[in-house]
């Protein structure tokens, strides 16, 4: 194991919570390709900010983590003969010393080396370069190869129109940003602000501190193009005093499906945050001139049945993608299935409303509910 800037610190618990999804969509993603090696016979990762690799507590950064969830597939690998690039890169532009990519180097190739299997398979290139001409310059290979992408900056410049734009042309690229969302409350109407989102100064005003990430993908969906097929989800991260968060984005409904699980995992209550950013919590109490407030998911429950009920969403696949649209796993909508079936109010053949990537995408299993009068 190589040496460590002792001089870092710890990593935060915002911190901790943003590598952990990185590091648990990496653990998704690595075998739904390497499963497939057959069309898919070379996969890459980038890591635009990848840091030395470890905190002072030797607590894993991004880089370590991917290599570790690369070396849990290791069998899987070798069997089907995947080829696994990896791209780090640290670069300190303020510093003669780049101090940090050295330990970056170093710490990754003594984790290479305790595992020696790695060479059969595995390529690692490091970069010592500013990020953001970095990315064009990797561009064509995230092009060219099923792609992993980690924007983990501590900033907003990667959100802007030039990298959104050339992300949405990629149609087997998933990619994480983090963004610090709470500066353009503060920021919001400044020059160096406005260049990379816009917004009107009363917009961020109504807007609640909680809820500025969620504002900041809203945004950044009406800069797509009307047709996209490109699918964007928040997640909110609360460090002290400040909302920063991770956009993901895919344009495969597997990959939504992977994304949404580990968000409703981390967090059953919304899983869009590791907060209570909707007080759902507090919504088991009745209001006394309101009466009871609708959490998140009894909220979307709600106008789910409702849709069902309307002919709206007559199949498991309409209601999957409808699901998937408001940011919700499967469990939610299945339970309204059943429960209208139970009621008497819908039908379907069968015994289980198949509702639920697998059955939809995988085996194309077609279920439609039909209305009873």
């Amino acid at each position: 194991m190589g040496n460590r800037d002792l001089h870092l610190k710890p990593f935060d618990s915002g911190t901790n919570a943003k590598l952990e999804i990185f590091e648990d969509y990496a653990q998704a993603w690595i075998p739904t390709f390497v499963m497939q090696s057959n069309r898919f016979p070379e996969i890459h990762i980038f890591d635009f900010f990848s840091g030395p690799g470890y905190d002072s507590e030797n607590v894993p950064g991004s880089p370590i983590r991917i290599l570790q969830k690369v070396n849990e597939q290791l069998g899987n690998i070798l069997t089907n003969k995947t080829k696994i690039v990896l791209h780090f890169n640290e670069f300190e532009p303020k510093k003669k010393s780049q101090k940090k990519f050295n330990l970056l180097k170093e710490n990754c190739e003594a984790f290479i080396a305790d595992n020696p299997k790695f060479k059969y398979f595995l390529s690692v290139n490091y970069y010592n370069e500013n990020a953001e001409q970095l990315f064009f310059k990797l561009l064509p290979q995230i092009q060219k190869f099923p792609s992993l992408v980690y924007l983990d900056q501590n900033g907003i410049k990667f959100i802007s129109q030039e990298y959104l734009s050339e992300l949405e042309k990629l149609n087997t690229t998933d990619f994480l940003y983090f963004v610090s969302s709470s500066y353009f409350k503060r920021l919001g109407g400044t020059d160096e602000f406005k260049k990379v989102l816009e917004f009107d100064m009363a917009e961020l005003e109504r807007e609640a501190y909680r809820n500025i990430h969620r504002l900041v993908l809203r945004k950044l969906k009406s800069q797509l193009p009307q047709n996209t097929q490109l699918k964007l989800f928040p997640f909110s991260i609360k460090k002290h005093a400040n909302i920063y968060g991770i956009i993901f984005g895919s344009k495969n409904y597997a990959a939504v499906d992977k994304f949404l699980d580990i968000a409703w995992k981390r967090n059953s209550l919304n899983g869009e945050a590791d907060f209570d950013i909707d007080e759902d919590s507090t919504k088991i109490q009745l209001d006394i001139f309101e009466g009871k407030k609708m959490t998140k998911i009894e909220k979307f429950q709600q106008e789910f049945e409702m849709n069902v009920i309307q002919g709206n969403i007559p199949d498991n696949k309409s209601a999957l993608i409808y699901t998937y649209s408001c940011g919700h796993i499967p469990k939610h909508a299945v339970e309204i299935i059943r429960k209208l079936k139970k009621e008497g109010k819908i039908d379907y053949i069968g015994t289980t409303p198949a509702l639920n990537y697998e059955n939809v995408f995988r085996k194309r299993n077609s279920v439609n509910y039909t209305i009873k009068k």
